[in-house]
């Protein structure tokens, strides 16, 4: 499609940006009722205050006003300006974000009205914004996991939602019956739980309880935190394909 394209004063933020030519950056934003959209921001590379100015806007994590014209497929950056939202982010709060914003960057659709993602995604980085002023030695290991972790799984699991991939976490998947929190499950990818394993069929285990916490938002128990992880891991690499994140491998070289 070459239509023209013109979006003005529209609420985003950057997802990622990579350099483009000698003096411009090629910016992927998340506009809240377009989704992922491409502009060339042009010119703002260079020493000059002006341009770093620029430079520092078009950094992730950081609400913005954006307006955008040109061709459909990649349009120009015309004017952007801040907003009184920034999320200050430091160790592993910064790098969940950068893992949030990469998932954004590979699955978010564009030109599409994405303003429930783009609300979750604001709450998603306050809530990593106060685990960020939470010292690790002022909680318990097992609770300071919690506060990290399980932003990251309810945000998955509603994106996942979003793009038309939702899992069914209540109803087994022969009988129809509501999970039972007592029972052991295999979970069938794009069916749900299954009381039997299937023949030549790759599930993963987990317990009903996970299943039952996890579809009521309810993460504070480690073991439930620990399946759902594995759970929305193989989830979405169905649609991530076999490229692997890289903010994903940098955590793990980072921390664990």
């Amino acid at each position: 499609m070459n239509s023209r394209v013109n979006l003005d004063n529209k609420e985003a933020v950057v997802l990622h940006h990579f350099d483009y030519r000698d003096s411009s950056l090629l910016v992927n934003f998340f506009i809240s009722d377009f989704g992922r959209v491409s502009a060339i921001a042009k010119g703002v590379k260079g020493k000059k205050k002006s341009k770093q100015a620029y430079q520092v806007l078009l950094q992730p994590f950081q609400k913005l006003m954006v307006s955008l014209s040109g061709k459909q497929e990649l349009l120009l950056l015309k004017n952007i300006e801040a907003t009184t939202v920034s999320w200050k982010l430091s160790g592993k709060s910064l790098y969940c974000a950068y893992y949030v914003n990469e998932l954004l960057l590979r699955l978010l659709p564009t030109y599409t009205d994405c303003r429930e993602i783009f609300q979750l995604y604001n709450h998603v980085l306050n809530l990593l914004v106060q685990c960020s002023s939470v010292p690790v030695n002022g909680v318990q290991e097992t609770q300071h996991t919690v506060l990290y972790e399980a932003p990251l799984r309810l945000f998955e699991l509603k994106l996942l939602e979003f793009l038309g991939y939702g899992l069914n976490l209540t109803d087994e998947i022969q009988s129809g019956l509501p999970v039972d929190a007592k029972k052991h499950y295999y979970y069938v990818a794009e069916s749900g739980p299954s009381e039997m394993q299937i023949a030549n069929t790759t599930t993963l285990p987990i317990t009903g309880r996970t299943l039952i916490n996890l579809s009521n938002g309810q993460l504070s128990d480690p073991k439930t935190l620990q399946e759902s992880k594995q759970l929305l891991k193989w989830a979405l690499s169905e649609h991530l394909g076999s490229k692997p994140l890289k903010s994903r491998q940098l955590f793990k070289q980072l921390y664990c």
